[in-house]
């Protein structure tokens, strides 16, 4: 199984979260680096991979782009048996 652990402390702007989730998940060059090319890449993978989200209470609560990113992990995973996706926040993981 694969694990990737994200923690988007360094990255500021949509721009840099979608770099970041293309170093990190190994996307290819001819990922779009929106929302809707993200949701598309996690519903295609095909290897067993489990995602750990990790953040900081103000950082995503003051931030509705992570938050819209947390939303496209989670609906990838009801759409991809390949794909386990954890919250740092432990209720986030039973209210789905």
């Amino acid at each position: 199984m694969r694990k990737i652990l994200l923690d988007f402390k360094l990255t500021r702007t949509p721009e840099q979260v979608q770099d970041y989730l293309a170093l990190e998940f190994e996307f290819p060059d001819y990922y779009g680096r929106n929302l809707d090319a993200l949701y598309d890449m996690l519903t295609e993978i095909t290897e067993d991979t489990c995602v750990g989200i990790f953040e900081s209470e103000e950082e995503w609560e003051s931030d509705s782009y992570l938050r819209r990113v947390k939303r496209v992990f989670w609906d990838a995973e009801e759409e991809n048996p390949h794909l386990a996706v954890i919250s740092a926040k432990l209720e986030e993981n039973y209210r789905r």
